[in-house]
């Protein structure tokens, strides 16, 4: 029978669990020991390895060095030079501090440190064996310190057989060194693995000459980012939508200068590019985040990638603004053409009354001042940390991608479709706003439309081709947006009400969410049979179009809401289908989206369905009224369903087409 007797664990044991904690695989070696580097003031850095570190892990620094007296200080559990005290630990600015990783390391590896400071003659080494002190002798070495790691786990085989290939052990190692190399510019930095030299990056004076060197001709694919708010700071690079992939080759985050894999940060960062991107694309991203230490707790767990953050929503909806922001306005500025006027964006979309509340936040500024933000109505008013009196805050947009298939048109169908595109465009001008001048379009010359579906423009000399569908969703569903923060979204009132056809649990369902569907600009009544009766609609709508958009609307409402699984009717077959689309796009249930998911859903919904469709015939009259449209909205450069609105060529590129050039 086993003993149930309580006693403490011998220390060569200790080390060996708090090893798994520490120490997963050759990636967490890496990491814990160029940290200590850099917190030692290296200013070059080499590793070299072997097997992808499974064999060997050597690093070599000239940083500070340790003295004699305290190397076999700093292998015993929970040595460390970097905190004295807890208090220590809310101002933390340094990598180390937990004091396990050497004795960690040296557990469960063949071990071998050296290290001389400047101010010694001669430097020591020290040999352990898996826990076990070999020798220590002095010896002659340059300033700084050596750290050998071989075989790690012979002594563990449990976790030996946990090790992956060597190409993913190289992998993490090699992305680790990337992000390091790019957080610590001032350091000199050189990998090599088994034998071959991977990189060796020199230091440089600032951060956008280490990111030229290590992205090379992909920079031109990102955008700078400079972002403040109170004691929040954003900066880094981000992907403009044309470098997004599957699987993108750097997605990089940094709070404090320490390098985190935070999904925080990383929502944000998905955020900010929701209505950009179309379903399943990720763009680049390498973000640096810097807070007042004391608001971010570095010690949730051994690896120190995981943190936590005293108020996370207003973090992540500030990663999101600083971002899409400087995305938005970098893809605004690419589609200006040379010397001509053109609308700046001001905000993105409006500004927001901000007041003061007493509660304390970690964003505000020195005098802790904290702001809140009215957005989008309803419950998901969100934290916005200013140190103006007025900041712009972006609409949740996420991407539900909506095929839209063009269908041969007779002649006969084509002259009655332009005639009522004709009447909705008529409908919808009187309705919102008229054209503003300096309209970026005043100097197009309409060259006519292809397929119907793409509008061609001569801009000076560049070549304009303009999805007809896309942009026109994106400027009504900027209109809606902008009609709905300001409380202002008009109805038209109908004379009969318009039916439509449900029973009385769907009805139920649709009835929980009426305030979202009265904010959009609908009038219902449930009825005895379980109907539902419209009596008024946005008046941006036509009334031919009324049923097709509202079917679609309380479509998704069910869908939001949960699907019933009693019930039998059409439109729950159509619910069923958005549900699998928003599990798809967001890896969500519907039921756990935000209210600002829910209206961005809403309002792309009834964009998409009364704008101009692919394949409907427009001409010159109609596409310059849609275009002096452009200039009362901000962004129409991708749809809300996040693929691109426009493609410009130059004469140059034409040219080229053709080798005249």
């Amino acid at each position: 029978m086993q003993s149930t007797e309580i006693k403490k664990l011998p220390e060569d044991l200790i080390n060996q669990i708090k090893a798994g904690e520490v120490v997963e695989r050759p990636y967490n070696i890496v990491k814990e020991v160029v940290e200590n580097s850099i917190d030692a003031g290296a200013k070059n850095i080499q590793i070299e390895l072997l097997d992808g570190g499974k064999q060997l892990i050597r690093i070599t620094d000239d940083g500070c060095g340790i003295p004699e007296n305290q190397i076999l200080t700093a292998l015993e559990r929970h040595a460390t030079s970097k905190i004295n005290k807890f208090h220590d630990l809310e101002s933390l600015a340094s990598f180390g501090f937990r004091g396990e990783a050497l004795p960690s390391i040296a557990s469960i590896s063949n071990f071998t440190i050296r290290s001389r400071p400047q101010n010694q003659e001669m430097g020591k080494e020290i040999n352990i064996n898996y826990g076990n002190l070999l020798s220590e002798k002095e010896i002659s070495m340059p300033h700084g310190t050596v750290i050998q790691v071989k075989d790690i786990f012979t002594n563990v085989p449990v976790r030996l057989k946990f090790l992956k290939s060597t190409a993913t052990e190289f992998t993490h190692i090699h992305d680790f060194l990337i992000a390091m190399a790019l957080a610590n510019y001032h350091i000199s930095f050189r990998f090599s693995h088994n034998g071959r030299e991977v990189f060796h990056y020199h230091s440089k004076k600032t951060l956008k000459e280490r990111f030229h060197d290590i992205v090379g001709v992909d920079a031109k694919d990102f955008v700078e980012l400079n972002y403040s708010r109170g004691s929040f700071n954003l900066t880094g690079f981000a992907g403009l939508p044309k470098s997004a992939k599957q699987n993108p080759s750097y997605f990089i985050t940094f709070v404090n200068g320490r390098y985190v894999k935070d999904k925080i940060i990383r929502s944000g960062v998905l955020q900010a590019y929701q209505g950009l991107l179309i379903k399943g694309l990720i763009a680049p991203a390498i973000i640096f985040v810097k807070v007042n230490p004391s608001w971010v707790d570095v010690n949730a767990h051994p690896s120190k990638t995981e943190i936590r953050f005293y108020d996370p929503a207003s973090l992540q909806e500030l990663v999101s603004i600083g971002i899409q922001e400087a995305v938005k306005d970098s893809v605004h500025k690419s589609n200006k053409p040379e010397n001509i006027q053109y609308k700046e964006s001001n905000d993105i979309y409006i500004q927001h009354n901000i007041s003061k509340i007493e509660n304390k936040n970690p964003y505000a500024s020195e005098k802790n001042v904290a702001f809140e933000t009215n957005r989008l109505k309803d419950n998901f008013t969100k934290k916005l940390i200013s140190t103006e009196k007025d900041a712009p805050v972006l609409p949740h947009k996420n991407s539900f991608q909506k095929d839209i298939i063009a269908t041969p048109l007779s002649k006969g169908t084509q002259v009655a479709k332009l005639k009522a595109n004709e009447n909705m465009f008529k409908h919808s001008e009187s309705k919102i706003i008229q054209p503003k001048k300096n309209n970026l379009f005043d100097s197009a010359k309409y060259l006519g439309q292809f397929a119907n579906c793409y509008i061609l423009l001569e801009i000076i000399d560049d070549l304009w081709v303009i999805d007809q569908h896309a942009f026109h969703e994106r400027i009504l569903y900027e209109e809606i947006m902008k009609n709905h923060l300001e409380n202002k979204a008009p109805k038209q009132d109908l004379i009969s009400p318009i039916i439509i056809p449900s029973n009385e649990v769907l009805t139920a369902i649709i009835f929980e969410h009426k305030d979202k569907i009265l904010s959009l600009g609908f009038e219902i009544e449930a009825l005895k049979n379980g109907h539902i009766a419209i009596h008024a609609f946005p008046s941006f709508l036509s009334t031919q179009k009324v049923p097709e958009i509202f079917d679609e609307i309380i479509t998704r409402i069910i869908a939001i809401n949960g699907l019933p699984q009693s019930e039998a009717h059409p439109l729950l077959e159509k619910a069923n289908k958005v549900t699998k689309g928003i599990q798809e796009e967001m890896n969500l249930q519907p039921t756990q989206l935000k209210d600002q998911d829910i209206y961005h859903l809403l309002f792309a919904t009834m964009a998409c369905h009364n704008a101009v469709r692919s394949g409907d015939p427009l001409n010159e009259e109609l596409v310059k009224r849609l275009l002096g449209r452009s200039n009362d909205v901000d962004f129409y450069s991708h749809c809300p369903h996040g693929r691109p609105v426009i493609r410009k060529f130059t004469n140059k590129d034409v040219s080229s087409w053709f080798q005249r050039i």
